[in-house]
């Protein structure tokens, strides 16, 4: 058994180490190329703490399977949420994660998804007219932006039963607010010292309006479902959207408390708007660089549907194509690549002794481009998810792993597959940029910066 004083370490930066590094923008790319001089297990310095960054495909899988006994979030993701109000299902840990899934899981069960199709369906139609009307004034537009409107306004019709309608009425406080949060609990879940607690800045004093907001939204939101519950006392026992399954959920267990359904219910729609719609984004892009598999997709996109304008029918059909570009994207874009944990006790990885509360930096990115798992993994080639043996979604952690996989995976797939083969199936996307110019911003999530591009109708004969 060794120390972790004998991993190799990256130079460090003044007396904090390699905190500046982690509060750059492209630290996971950053973290790759340490891995590519350092290896598959490095160390870092926090201030005065030693961290360790694994990269070890089998060894994250391990350490995921391994939740939540063994491993949990670093504790200051936690308090961040903690103090926030929004210590959902997402950042609890323990006894409070255990009855955080009470209310949380009923909902993404997959035999509910026939119950929201229609739901997608609906901001579908929305979002291909939404586009038939970008493609016609030429504008020029930033694409995440649209597919942060497609999700937003899934998410809250499928979580509270509120048609906020933000791709046809235009971004509303509640969509402006949420765009606030993410940065800002990236900032802080990275800070070696809480200085917003002493410093109140320009930017807190915005994230705490923002906050405010939500959750004035969220309580309204509560208001009307509880009101609809009573005049119907049957929704409890046929929920029809997830704000009414947790509020049946409390009913039965009366240790949940309505600010646990907050926190949840803000985490849903934090959760559900940028993960989705940067994956979108982020497949759209690496198609405008492959007019070939563009051209395959596209026609595989006529095939299934009767017209151009034509919404995926339920059961969503198999769309090989389709697929093999999401995992591509999800392969070489992870909009989640990297996940930070510590050890609940004294453990052993790889013979290294690992102290209790140690950082550990999981490099989720890290199996997308291992060339023992993946053939030239720097270029982007779909076709590998075609032909059995060439690649394996479960090299790929998108979702995390082990019980702590995302809850809303199946619902995400879904959202994907209507979304993309409603701008596929109608629209030729052109890139107003090199793609060199476009570069990935990680806060919390991985984001696309200065993807902007111009639509244009396809005609039916195509």
């Amino acid at each position: 058994m060794r120390s972790i004083k004998r991993l190799p370490m990256p130079p460090t930066r003044g007396v904090l180490g390699h905190v500046d590094y982690l509060k750059r923008s492209d630290i996971h790319l950053q973290m790759l190329r340490w891995k590519a001089q350092y290896g598959r297990f490095y160390r870092l310095r926090l201030g005065l703490t030693p961290a360790v960054v694994i990269a070890d495909t089998e060894w994250i899988r391990t350490i995921m399977k391994s939740r939540p006994g063994e491993f949990r979030r670093i504790s200051s993701i936690e308090s961040v949420f903690q103090e926030a109000g929004l210590n959902g299902v997402f950042s609890s840990e323990g006894e409070r994660w255990e009855n955080q899934r009470k209310l949380t899981e009923p909902m993404f069960q997959p035999a509910h998804l026939k119950y929201f199709y229609s739901s997608l369906r609906k901001v579908t139609s929305r979002l291909s007219n939404r586009f038939t009307m970008l493609a016609e004034t030429g504008e020029t537009i930033a694409l995440v932006d649209e597919f942060k409107r497609y999700t937003v306004d899934i998410t809250s019709l499928l979580a509270f039963g509120e048609d906020v309608n933000t791709l046809e009425q235009g971004d509303n406080p509640l969509s402006q607010s949420l765009r606030h949060l993410f940065p800002i609990i990236n900032e802080r879940c990275e800070s070696p010292l809480p200085v917003w607690r002493y410093i109140r800045r320009a930017r807190d004093k915005q994230f705490d309006a923002s906050l405010n907001l939500i959750r004035e939204y969220v309580d309204g939101f509560i208001y009307r479902q509880r009101q609809r519950i009573q005049l119907n006392p049957q929704l409890l026992d046929a929920p029809e959207n997830m704000l009414q399954v947790m509020l049946a959920e409390q009913q039965k267990d009366g240790m949940l408390k309505d600010d646990d359904i907050v926190a949840n219910a803000i985490t849903l729609l934090i959760a559900g708007e940028d993960t989705t719609a940067n994956t979108l984004t982020w497949m759209s892009f690496l198609l405008c660089s492959a007019p070939s598999v563009e051209a395959c997709v596209f026609q595989e996109c006529k095939e299934v549907t009767d017209s151009v304008e034509a919404i995926l029918p339920w059961p969503l059909p198999r769309m090989p194509w389709l697929t093999a570009v999401m995992y591509e994207s999800m392969r070489l874009k992870p909009v989640a690549p990297l996940l930070y944990l510590e050890p609940t006790k004294n453990t052993v990885i790889d013979d290294f002794l690992i102290k209790k509360g140690t950082p550990l930096l999981l490099m989720l990115n890290a199996s997308g481009f291992d060339d023992e798992l993946f053939q030239q993994p720097y270029d982007f080639m779909p076709e590998r998810w075609l032909e059995r043996g060439k690649a394996a979604f479960s090299d790929l952690q998108p979702f995390g792993g082990g019980p702590r996989m995302c809850p809303g995976r199946s619902l995400a797939l879904m959202e994907i597959k209507l979304g993309f083969h409603a701008l596929c199936s109608g629209f030729r996307v052109e890139a107003q940029q090199a793609a060199s110019a476009v570069t990935e911003s990680f806060a919390f999530t991985m984001t696309p910066s200065g993807f902007c591009v111009k639509l244009h109708k396809r005609e039916q004969t195509q």
